[in-house]
């Protein structure tokens, strides 16, 4: 239950200056509040003070007010003699008084939008401020339009905001007098949230909870938030710290909750009011009020930046496994790929590419960064090999050099290594946080940005020129640590340990930037921090265990880390540890086989990259789809990512725009939805299709929702309306294909949906651009239109304007349709005559003619209820207008 407000005195209202670079119609305002000091016994307390009063023991006698918080020293002492005798209460008052006295607040609040707000909470005797951390920018919100100083507090057009002067609690309520949440301050470095309970919580990264539970949502769970490995289920997760949590509800405006503070946080849930508190710090943090979670998410991209367009050939499949031992090991699964058909377009190197590791050995080859020749020759002659195949190469890096490495030696000469307090020299790592199966020896301090100039022009950037198009950084929480290091600035690991990977990746895009790499950096992480998609970063879930149940929460934590701004988040595709199937031996072959099925068919809708990956030191285990798990079905499923890549790559270049997701949730595209909102195994991507995942073994069907509308199934034209939502009750996951019984998820589109895609004229699926425009489209709505975005697909020059982007626009009449196609931009080797091919889905009717810019034209036949069209190759440099009469 929310605390009642309580009148308020705004000691001070500061009118502040103008953000730099807008025009605004209010100027920004801050507002300062003063607070007393409280008073609060605690057990603790109590057992201090019986070892300075051994002969009283009141306990018992107290216990009734522990936690109770008292706003004047009248009532703290009145409390006392409720529960004391007055010989008591004098005796131990002033001892208890003492311990139980909780410094004085004060409460600022910084109004830099209509709908955003900044609130610290500082000791009185500090200096008011509203600093942020540099993982943050918010010289792009733009200045409320209106404030109003009220009596208890201000309002905005989007706000209300009052203050209680005893508590400092904050009551927000909108404009239409519904109170969304109050915030107050507790203890140093905590503050609670007193919400609705039928609010949803969602984002605050990745933390796997609950085998086998395909759940979203935080309510009524305790989120441990801080960057590490955590052994989870058979195999080893990410716990990912982004600090941003969503609150959302069909019924009720929604609110976000950013902290802005990067020590290891807890987000307790389990109790009303939910209480956040952080290891240490200040409670800074920003709070976001909108209608939807779209609007609340794009306040917060806002802050933290969008991501940049990946390499196009990301969106497709790379080959991984711990570890290729030489390239024969690995030719010889890209030679079975491909006689068996099977599109790629990259491998992932693990740590044999450059000579693997030795446990405790001072001489093991990590931080070598430079390839095992041995096993590896001629590495710039392979890439380049490669290349012309069609396939691209990402090496692993990790943040740790071995002792008696030279590279170790030049490293700590500089003082880039984390050095240990007492001799200044680079502290050992030891197993604070891990062990030492890669080696022993020394570990880069990423805050340094002097040691990432260094490492990336030493180490980084030769890998880079010779043809390396990713960097697979790994063991970035950081895994092992020693606690008692010391790093740039004569910071502690505590204050670093959580941007760590943050400084680490930013290093790599800043190396990418000084020395002027037209290629576009990508980076696959395993851990991060807010802001990291701008340095052209992706996640992966970790060393996850092969089975299902872990599957099934790597479900929900898409959803969260989508909504944590990474919209790029994907897995090693069928578990890393083969030993967490967790079923008996005579079990495993088919259980490993419908867990690889399953998973492939998932990843291949939404992970980027699509990454088969698992550990095979024994050379016994195999991760190409071609061989484990049903060769068909996978097949079948990596074709369809293919043919999806150019209308998954357009919402890549909206993302990059925009900040809409690539694969929002469903919720996230229908928040009004009671239903919608609670499904997490439904996904979407972009806005117009919908999908429905499933990992849970001996499967054969599954539900299926469909939210108000019509919607299409994707595969077969068949269509479905409501208006209310409709629930399909057990739709097949086996499909019959030439003898065949294909494993593959439910895909549907929406009306109106316009579906870019790959239509594979030469036989061969590839991630370039085809030659021909092929369109999916779905229904005769009344209008509807989408981006198509290509570029090159390698280079940085979409960002100075080397981008095409062809307008889609359908519009309906009475018996007419009209679709039509403009052109803009271009970019180096853009094809300028098209063909145009057309799949409509024309949902019971049929076609009596169509029209090519006013001529009619015959290349067309109805298939059913699809209309097929077939155009030969057109100007992109003219509009086309194509006319469909019904």
């Amino acid at each position: 239950m929310l605390i009642k407000k309580l009148p308020v005195n705004i000691l001070t209202a500061c009118i502040l200056s103008g953000l730099s670079g807008h025009a605004m119609a209010s100027a920004p305002q801050s507002f300062h509040f003063s607070g007393q000091d409280t008073y609060k016994v605690t057990a603790v307390d109590v057992f201090r003070l019986r070892k300075d009063f051994p002969e009283v023991n009141v306990t018992k006698a107290l216990r009734p007010i522990f936690g109770e918080v008292f706003y004047t020293e009248d009532t703290f002492k009145s409390a006392l003699s409720t529960q004391l005798d007055s010989a008591t209460v004098e005796k131990i008052y002033s001892n208890i008084k003492a311990r139980a006295t909780q410094k004085s607040k004060q409460l600022s609040i910084f109004v830099h939008s209509d709908n955003a707000l900044q609130i610290t909470y500082q000791d009185a005797d500090e200096k008011a401020s509203f600093k942020h951390s540099d993982l943050i920018d918010l010289s792009k919100f733009k200045a409320p339009s209106k404030v109003k100083k009220t009596k208890h507090g201000f309002n905005t057009p989007a706000l209300d905001v009052s203050v209680d002067e005893q508590t400092l609690c904050i009551s927000f309520e909108n404009q239409k007098d519904n109170q969304l949440s109050e915030i107050c301050p507790d203890t140093n470095a905590a503050f609670t949230v007193s919400a609705d309970e039928q609010y949803r919580l969602n984002g605050l990264g990745q933390e796997f909870q609950n085998p086998g539970v395909v759940d979203s949502s935080w309510n009524g769970k305790v989120r441990h938030s801080n960057n590490r490995m955590e052994g989870f289920n058979g195999g080893g997760t990410g716990n990912t710290m982004f600090p941003i949590l969503y609150a959302s509800s069909p019924n009720q405006t929604d609110f976000a909750v950013y902290l802005d503070n990067m020590y290891s946080t807890q987000w307790d849930f389990s109790q009303s009011p939910w209480k956040i508190k952080s290891a240490q710090g200040d409670v800074n943090l920003f709070y976001f009020a909108a209608e939807s979670l779209p609007e609340l998410r794009q306040s917060y991209m806002s802050m933290v930046g969008n991501p940049l367009v990946p390499p196009r050939k990301m969106f497709g499949m790379w080959l991984s496994e711990y570890g290729f031992d030489n390239w024969k090991e690995m030719d010889s699964k890209l030679e079975t790929l491909a006689s068996n058909e099977f599109p790629i377009d990259g491998v992932v190197m693990d740590l044999q590419w450059f000579g693997n590791v030795q446990p405790y050995d001072p001489m093991s080859h990590m931080g070598t960064l430079t390839w095992d020749e041995d096993n590896f020759p001629k590495p710039k002659q392979k890439i380049a090999q490669l290349k012309d195949d069609g396939i691209g190469m990402m090496l692993i890096e990790e943040s740790y050099v071995s002792r008696d490495l030279e590279e170790h030696s030049i490293m700590e000469e500089s003082g880039f290594l984390a050095r240990d307090p007492k001799t200044g020299k680079a502290i050992n790592t030891n197993s604070d946080g891990g062990g030492y199966w890669w080696g022993k020896g020394g570990m880069i301090d990423w805050t340094n940005k002097e040691a990432g100039i260094k490492w990336h022009d030493w180490k980084r950037q030769p890998l880079i020129d010779m043809g390396v198009i990713g960097h697979w950084t790994d063991l970035g929480e950081p895994e092992m640590y020693n606690s008692n290091g010391i790093y740039a600035g004569d910071q502690g690991h505590n204050e670093i340990h959580n941007i760590f990977n943050y400084k680490w990746l930013e290093s790599i895009y800043q190396g990418y930037q000084r020395n002027d790499v037209s290629q576009r950096p990508f980076m696959m992480s395993r851990s991060g921090a807010p802001g990291i998609q701008r340095f052209g970063a992706s996640m992966w879930s970790g060393d996850i265990g092969s089975n299902l149940t872990s599957l099934s929460v790597q479900l929900g934590m898409q959803t969260n880390m989508m909504l944590s701004g990474m919209d790029y988040y994907g897995s090693d595709i069928g578990g890393f540890h083969r030993a967490g199937l967790g079923v008996p031996s005579k079990d495993k072959d088919a259980a490993l086989a419908e867990t690889y099925t399953q998973w492939f068919a998932y990843s291949s809708l939404f992970d980027v990259p699509v990454r088969p990956h698992t550990e095979n030191l024994c050379n016994c285990k195999e991760t190409a789809p071609d061989r484990v798990g049903d060769l068909e079905s996978n097949k079948s499923n990596l074709e369809l990512r293919y043919q999806l890549i150019p209308y998954i790559y357009s919402n890549a270049h909206t993302a990059h725009l925009t900040n809409a997701p690539v694969f929002p949730s469903l919720g996230f595209e229908f928040g009004n939805d009671p239903k919608a909102v609670t499904l997490s195994n439904h996904k979407m991507m972009g806005e117009s299709l919908l999908s429905v995942a499933v990992a849970k073994l001996g499967q054969k069907n599954v539900d299926v929702y469909l939210p108000k509308g019509k919607w299409f199934d994707f595969r077969t034209g068949e269509s479905f309306s409501s208006d209310t939502g409709i629930e399909l009750k057990e739709q097949p996951l086996y499909s019959e294909l030439k003898g065949e019984a294909l494993f593959q998820l439910p895909l549907y589109a929406k009306e109106g949906a316009i579906v870019p895609f790959n239509p594979a004229a030469s036989g061969k699926l590839t991630s370039d651009v085809p030659e021909t425009i092929a369109l999916k489209v779905f229904g005769l709505p009344q209008h509807s239109e989408f981006t198509l975005y290509e570029d090159d697909g390698v280079t940085n020059e979409y960002l100075d304007g080397d981008l095409r982007r062809t307008l889609i626009k359908l519009d309906t009449k009475k018996s007419e349709a009209k679709l039509t196609l403009t052109t803009s931009g271009t970019y180096e080797g853009a094809p300028q005559l098209r063909p145009i091919l057309v799949e409509w889905q024309l949902d019971g009717l049929s076609a009596t003619k169509v029209e090519l810019n006013g001529e009619k034209i015959t290349s067309w036949k109805m298939q059913g209820n699809t209309l097929e069209l077939a155009i030969d190759a057109q100007n992109v440099s003219h509009q086309q207008t194509i006319i469909v009469n019904y």
